[in-house]
């Protein structure tokens, strides 16, 4: 089949052009159907990858709707930088529809490359990364790193491992770093095994086991945790596409149990709930969008102080530099177990997402941002004055292997003053 440039740039596309309108000129809208259904570009990824992601049905009339809801779940699985289709139109009347699919990078060769972690800093990584692995959409990663964190782990990833959306993950790692501002060494050792499955598009669920060990060393002192992990989710995710919803639903609840190897040592119960809606406001021709997130995190049990949370980063508020320990000492406010916290972003679509000259996807989205959020450290209270905010602006970049990378600038405020300022980095949308 001919490339949709060769299509443009021959004279017979405007003939073809007028075939399809006298077509749908002497037939009623509800009798032009699709006979067949192709892809191209998948030179790689299986066809059946590709076709299981189809739902437009054969041998019924053509439905816009359904071939957007299509090209939105190819998009959704992170292994294309754009998708598009076209309808060809068959002697008998029907057409084809077909999927044009550019894959993007799929691997990475053995390489050694500088990274950014926001709490862990700046390290020297080892990766060999296989995304799309033997064309299934399973991931495979190898990797190891020296300098802020030093590690090194094997993961796996297939999202349809059986039939129907039921997944398989496994994560082996170790990683030692400096914590951020407790003024010690950790040492990390896991083994996760995690198992999901989709029920329809919407609701999607997992469950994950871990055993870990965790050492803190602080000069010769050490304190070492061994403990169990269980971890489950489940979503309710009504989102077009995922690197940038225009709209939708995103609830998010969550329930983590650690337990210690001496059940009277430690024992910790942790749920997370998260709203996400995302509204197009249709106001310009560009995509605008406003989203919105509450979050909730609280914590039963022991709380014990190798696992207090903070705020202040690109995840949590920004504006507020990343704490160390004199911040531990001198803001208490930022630190605790149970947290509160909502967003709202304004996202404004400049550059709509594209393929470069490269191969690879590429974009740009402006953002204006507004945090609020409360942690404490045993339970919530009636005193509003730890409530701290934070509020700037950033961009959005869509990226090969990783969805969309993220830079926010913005100022940090409490008590009605302007307390502080930072810049932050991330990979992946804040919610």
């Amino acid at each position: 089949m001919c490339s949709t440039k060769e299509f443009k740039e021959r004279p017979y596309g405007l003939f073809l052009f007028v075939t399809i309108l006298s077509i749908l000129k002497t037939q009623e809208p509800n009798n032009l159907k699709i006979s067949n259904i192709a892809i191209e570009g998948n030179s790689k990824t299986k066809d059946y990858i590709v076709f299981r992601e189809i739902h437009h049905p054969l041998n019924e009339s053509i439905d816009t709707v359904k071939i957007n809801e299509d090209k939105n779940r190819l998009e959704n699985l992170g292994i294309f930088s754009g998708v598009s289709w076209s309808l060809l139109p068959l002697e008998d009347g029907t057409f084809t529809l077909k999927y044009i699919i550019t894959e993007s990078i799929q691997k990475t060769p053995p390489t050694v490359f500088p990274s950014y972690n926001e709490s862990k800093g700046w390290s020297l990584n080892a990766l060999w990364f296989l995304n799309n692995f033997r064309g299934r959409n399973q991931l495979l990663a190898l990797s190891g790193s020296v300098g802020g964190e030093d590690t090194y782990g094997i993961t796996f990833n297939d999202p349809w491992i059986f039939n129907d959306h039921i997944s398989f993950s496994i994560n082996i790692i170790r990683n030692l770093y400096e914590h951020r501002f407790l003024n010690c060494d950790v040492d990390l050792n896991s083994l996760k095994i995690g198992f999901g499955k989709w029920f329809g598009d919407k609701i999607k669920t997992n469950v994950s086991f871990a055993l870990e060990s965790k050492s803190f060393t602080k000069k010769k002192e050490i304190s070492l945790l061994e403990y169990f992990y269980f971890f489950s989710n489940m979503r309710y995710d009504t989102r077009d596409i995922y690197w940038n919803p225009g709209k939708g639903f995103l609830f998010s609840n969550s329930i983590q149990y650690i337990q210690g190897s001496d059940l009277e040592r430690f024992q910790t119960l942790v749920w997370d709930q998260s709203y996400s809606y995302y509204i197009n406001l249709k106001s310009s021709k560009k995509k605008t969008v406003l989203a919105i997130n509450g979050l909730l995190k609280q914590k039963l049990g022991d709380k014990h102080k190798f696992f207090q949370d903070y705020i202040g980063s690109s995840n949590t508020i920004r504006g507020w530099p990343l704490p160390d320990s004199i911040s531990y000492k001198g803001e208490p406010f930022r630190f605790g177990h149970d947290l509160i916290q909502t967003t709202i972003e304004y996202r404004y679509e400049i550059i709509p997402k594209y393929i470069t000259s490269f191969g690879i996807e590429s974009g740009l989205v402006f953002v204006l941002f507004t945090d609020a959020g409360l942690i404490l450290d045993y339970e919530y209270s009636n005193d509003l004055n730890t409530i701290i905010y934070g509020s700037g602006i950033g961009v959005r970049i869509p990226f090969p292997l990783v969805g969309v990378i993220r830079f926010d600038v913005g100022i940090g405020i409490m008590n009605k003053k302007w307390n502080s300022n930072s810049f932050h980095f991330g990979i992946g949308q804040k919610f």
